[in-house]
């Protein structure tokens, strides 16, 4: 799964999920102070995203991500660290 698809399946989650209302949500934009989520709509967007992309992330994570930006870059690396496993099992 390409960076750009996991943005855009965020990007979806936000809208649909979290009933974010921007049209395009930027990928910098605070998650607090931007779009007005609490730690526990946080909470839910990261149930909703390991739910979605069939991954486990690790505790904690809502007190570290902020923007779309690094929950994507926290996602795009869980996927890889999959493949890679995946690879090495072969």
């Amino acid at each position: 799964m390409t960076y750009r698809e996991i943005n855009m399946s965020i990007k979806g989650l936000l809208r649909k999920k979290m009933r974010v209302l921007r049209q395009s949500p930027s990928d910098t934009a605070n998650f607090f102070d931007d779009y007005g989520l609490s730690k526990w709509e946080i909470n839910l967007l990261l149930y909703n995203v390991e739910d979605h992309f069939n991954i486990r992330l690790r505790n904690g994570l809502e007190d570290e991500i902020h923007t779309i930006n690094q929950l994507v870059n926290v996602i795009h690396n869980e996927k890889q660290r999959q493949v890679d496993s995946r690879v090495n099992l072969n």
